[in-house]
């Protein structure tokens, strides 16, 4: 039996775990979980669940994987938490028998988590971004802005360093804030009161200014070694307003294409998504996130059980599995689920 650990991560633990366990029907995988907080999703379906210290960071936190793994014989360490950090000690690990497994190298994954910084680094060759421009002040956020203006009717900002979407804007030049909230209006901020603020400090994190993509979005939930891409399952989200929220399996040649550069080029590995949206002038390339998507589960709903084979890669091969065509054309969605959130046992580890 191969044991897996699953350290402090985001919500899709809990779809990976299950996933897993629908298809390991010979009880290969033994599943370990563990998290900072009592009612993380992860912890109710795994089959042992810890609590990790709070506050640890950095050497520290790595010190801790490493005895974690001793003591509980971990074999394969899929890693959420500090990967950053982890990437750069996976020989220790190995040294006593434990597989790391993290999405990139530490160079890679503090670039992609730099939006500015992976922007001026992709070749255009092998991805196409938004016209985009970073600014720090407000002289630089006129210029950018005028500048991007002449050649796009509609602009947007998002932070250079952010994950859900955290922070993105549509620049609105006509409205105003009370007409947005009473309007209901997601995601959009009025330009001049974005200019007001944007005024009151002489210097900012990174902003970046960019053409605003309108048409539909792909999330692309992707399994790959080292660079070799075995898996792509594209999500087509349609973006017109007043649909009930939906997906579509789709199989653009475009995405396709841009995604198996994107993972040769960065050297990508294990599971991961990457973001794709329309324009007026094509599809271009959003963001690539070094982990499972949150919406990873629908893209498995084609056939694909993307967390499994990427154990039983690891395990036995990936030239060795045999890889299902996803089912182009499936709708997918999700329904919200009531849940106890209390696991039957869970240890405080030290």
């Amino acid at each position: 039996m191969t044991r897996v650990w699953y350290n402090k991560s985001f919500s899709f633990v809990h779809a990976m775990i299950q996933l897993i366990k629908q298809a390991d029907t010979d009880g290969e995988f033994y599943l370990i979980a563990s998290h900072t907080q009592h009612h993380a999703r992860a912890l109710l379906v795994a089959d042992e669940a810890y609590l990790e210290p709070a506050g640890l960071v950095g050497q520290a936190y790595v010190s801790w994987c490493l005895a974690f793994c001793q003591q509980h014989q971990i074999d394969i360490f899929v890693v959420g938490k500090e990967a950053i950090c982890l990437a750069d000690y996976q020989a220790e690990f190995l040294a006593q028998g434990t597989r790391l497994l993290v999405v990139a190298s530490s160079e890679t994954l503090t670039l992609l988590d730099d939006k500015a910084a992976f922007a001026q680094q992709l070749p255009p060759d092998i991805a196409v971004l938004p016209t985009t421009i970073s600014v720090n002040n407000g002289a630089q956020f006129q210029a950018a802005y005028q500048h991007l203006r002449q050649q796009f009717d509609t602009l947007c900002v998002k932070p250079s360093q952010s994950i859900f979407g955290l922070g993105f804007r549509v620049i609105d030049e006509q409205r105003d804030c009370l007409q947005h909230i009473l309007a209901g209006d997601e995601y959009i901020v009025s330009f001049a009161e974005l200019t007001h603020a944007i005024q009151q400090h002489s210097e900012f994190k990174t902003l970046l200014v960019m053409e605003y993509l309108n048409g539909d979005e792909w999330s692309v939930d992707c399994l790959a070694e080292h660079g070799q891409l075995w898996s792509a399952i594209q999500r087509r989200k349609p973006m017109q307003k007043g649909q009930i929220p939906h997906q579509v399996i789709d199989n653009n040649p475009l995405i396709a294409a841009m995604t198996a550069r994107l993972t040769q080029h960065l050297q990508l590995n294990g599971q991961f998504n990457v973001q794709y949206r329309q324009g007026a002038h094509g599809i271009k390339l959003l963001e690539i996130n070094a982990r499972p998507s949150g919406g990873m589960a629908m893209a498995c709903l084609a056939g694909v059980n993307l967390p499994y084979l990427l154990l039983k890669g690891l395990v036995c091969g990936y030239a060795q599995l045999q890889w299902p065509v996803p089912q182009v054309g499936m709708t997918v969605g999700e329904v919200s689920q009531a849940l106890v959130l209390t696991a039957p046992t869970i240890t405080q580890h030290q």
